[in-house]
């Protein structure tokens, strides 16, 4: 009888245990999510921004576009170069809208699909984008900018689409 006492008590820890493990893991995805959103809410308020960043961060616009990069912008150059160097001269009016549409997000990182609109050197930039996180001790640890490779071409880089024949 001490035995299945002992039992029944072990078995309900190890579900509690459970229980709690998920229910930590769902309280830190959702403040992952607020974080990825806020730090594409405050883009223009570099301090706060840089402060949900951790001190390795890295960034990669992804693509084959001019704009994608092999080394990672830093959390210096990601403001220094990227945003003042690359984005910038690109866009000289900054972007009208930056607005998160949907968030899917765990323990590790988080997906940001956000609708961006601007005018761009070579007329209206409105893209799409899909901005990839990875925390680390509560912080963006590495992020990717997904965008439409056609669009940075036309937009920002005076591209002319031509036909292959």
């Amino acid at each position: 009888m001490v035995l299945r006492k002992i039992l029944l008590i072990l078995l309900l820890t190890i579900m509690l245990s459970d229980v709690y493990a998920k229910e930590q893991r769902g309280q830190v995805a959702s403040n992952n999510i607020k974080v990825a959103t806020k730090f594409m809410n405050t883009l223009n308020d570099r301090q706060f921004a840089k402060s949900l960043m951790h001190e390795e961060f890295e960034f990669y616009f992804m693509g084959i576009s001019q704009m994608a990069n092999e080394k990672a912008y830093t959390k210096e150059t990601y403001w220094t170069v990227w945003m003042d160097e690359i984005v910038g001269p690109r866009v000289p009016a900054g972007f009208t809208k930056v607005e998160v549409t949907e968030a899917i997000g765990d323990d590790n990182g988080v997906a940001l699909m956000v609708e961006g609109d601007a005018e761009g050197i070579n007329g209206r930039y409105n893209n799409s984008y899909v901005f990839v996180f990875r925390f680390e001790d509560g912080k963006i640890r590495h992020l990717r900018e997904y965008a439409s490779d056609l669009m940075v071409e036309t937009r920002l880089y005076k591209q002319k689409l031509a036909p292959t024949d």
